[in-house]
């Protein structure tokens, strides 16, 4: 069996991140990956809030730096909203986590590709943990960071939530008559909004339900929706769970922390996860480090609030529709991607509506 300080399962955004803060002061740090290409699906928009919040520069991965946001109800025509400075920028989220699990290996985190976990069991002094391949590690303290399907969390028993659901793939730039600008097209599906994310070599096109089971994202709606924006129906589909449960998350289980999608951290009204998942994972290294894991939820509270409001909005932005999309294509959306650029969050952004138009222009 071998001892480490921390074990961290999944190897995205969350785990990653936490993985840095730990390794960086000394820790032995042990992160359990999925095998070679089966990484995490996900749009790759990675907003100014959470660019503020890496440890290290993601520049070498950008593909496009985005400060127009087009925004329209489907089928109508889109409008463009700008901000004075970049808000967002996009990335290729295998190429973007890849990225990640180097510079914490710089720090020196060890990485293990796996299967699966076997069993997992822990004491009031460490976690020991066997995986599918019949290894057998041990750990003062264990991070799930392995997705909104979480392994972790089924294993202990945990309380399963309903959260967002998309489904997403890939249309070659080549094959375009025309690149679009980054665009969310609001009921191109029940309850959300499809999305064009221009990526330099090729277009990420998807479809977003805030809640499951108001609409089913399927590869039919899909191919419908990329034929009418982009001519051509995508590759590489995948769909996917987010994890948007954490106001009624538990996220610790005596030496277990939850991070990211296992903690429920994407955001309701988007679904923008990589802010939330960074945060998480940062906050559970510290609380770690600190000797201090039963307070990693109090520490995480701002962050749970903030996740509650925005699902607060998503309860109201949805149904109001089409009320809602002339808001943002008034001066609301121009104070939402100014406040984007500045690094703000959706909340924080929230208390500067006051006084926006609710017409379009």
């Amino acid at each position: 069996m071998t001892k480490w300080d921390v074990i961290i399962v999944g190897a995205a955004q969350a785990g990653c991140a936490a993985a840095w803060d730990l390794a960086a002061v000394g820790r032995r740090v042990l992160v359990l990956s999925r095998p070679a290409g089966q990484g995490k699906p996900c749009a790759g928009g990675v907003t100014a809030k959470a660019l503020n919040r890496y440890r290290f520069s993601i520049a070498p991965v950008v593909r496009e730096v985005v400060s127009t946001l087009w925004v329209g109800r489907f089928p109508a025509n889109s409008q463009a909203l700008h901000a004075p400075n970049p808000f967002c920028v996009m990335t290729e989220r295998a190429e973007l986590d890849a990225f990640c699990r180097q510079q914490a290996q710089q720090q020196g985190a060890s990485f293990v590709e796996t299967r699966g976990i076997q069993s997992l069991r822990q004491d009031g002094r460490s976690v020991t943990l066997t995986t599918r391949e019949g290894e057998c590690f041990q750990a003062d303290a264990l991070i799930a960071a392995d997705g909104a399907h979480s392994p972790v969390r089924k294993l202990l028993g945990e309380r399963r939530f309903a959260g967002a659901v998309a489904i997403e793939g890939c249309v070659p730039r080549d094959q375009l008559s025309h690149y679009p600008g980054m665009t969310l097209d609001f009921a191109a599906i029940k309850g959300g909004y499809g999305w064009l994310f221009p990526k330099g070599d090729h277009v990420n096109v998807g479809l977003y339900v805030w809640r499951q089971g108001i609409a089913s994202p399927s590869r039919e709606l899909l191919d419908r929706y990329s034929q009418q924006q982009l001519g051509i129906c995508p590759s590489g589909v995948q769909g996917y769970p987010l994890g948007t449960w954490l106001p009624q998350s538990r996220l610790c289980q005596g030496r277990i922390l939850f991070a990211g999608d296992a903690a429920g951290c994407t955001e309701a009204l988007l679904g923008e996860g990589i802010y939330g998942a960074v945060l998480s994972g940062q906050l559970a290294a510290q609380a770690i480090l600190a000797g201090q894991l039963a307070s990693y939820p109090q520490w995480l509270a701002g962050w749970r609030e903030e996740v509650a409001t925005v699902e607060q909005l998503a309860r109201l932005f949805y149904p109001l529709m089409p009320l809602s999309t002339r808001m943002l294509q008034g001066n609301l959306g121009e104070t939402l991607v100014e406040g984007f650029a500045r690094g703000l969050t959706l909340g924080q952004c929230k208390r500067r509506w006051r006084g926006a138009s609710i017409v379009g222009r």
